[in-house]
């Protein structure tokens, strides 16, 4: 039996505010912090809310290398990140999406070669973007 999901006015505003920054990835404690003022206030109605949106399928959780916390990105309507890798910078956290013919290529190589079918919307790169190599070091 499928729980059933309800539109209170809290997961109208974390869609809101997620669906307003898709490129973006945030922690429970970020959007408690954004949607509240304060990052322990309503931290188990987000959370709960997330889970139940990672379940519909209209955010995603991926694992922040950085401090060892789980981090919610937007990918319901109007995205199609199921389609392809996206990239995150671990210095200024930026996430891009990576559409290009090459990726596609890759995929494709995975699967036929290797019989190996890549879960896009769940691949992230982890590396530097263009500004912060511009900006200092290239090395972490």
């Amino acid at each position: 039996m499928q729980k059933k999901s309800y539109n209170t006015a809290g997961r109208a505003a974390l869609i809101s505010f997620l669906s307003s920054h898709p490129d973006e990835q945030f922690s429970a404690e970020e959007l408690c912090k954004a949607l509240y003022g304060d990052e322990k206030r309503r931290k188990s109605s987000i959370y709960r809310q997330l889970n139940q949106l990672c379940d519909d399928h209209s955010v995603q959780k991926f694992r922040n290398p950085n401090n060892l916390c789980d981090v919610f990105q937007y990918v319901g309507e109007g995205c199609d990140c199921d389609e392809h890798f996206h990239e995150k910078c671990i210095r200024c956290g930026k996430v891009e999406h990576l559409d290009c013919h090459a990726s596609t290529e890759f995929f494709s190589h995975l699967l036929k070669e290797h019989g190996f079918q890549v879960l896009c919307g769940r691949s992230v790169l982890y590396g530097l973007c263009a500004d912060c190599r511009a900006g200092g070091k290239s090395h972490v």
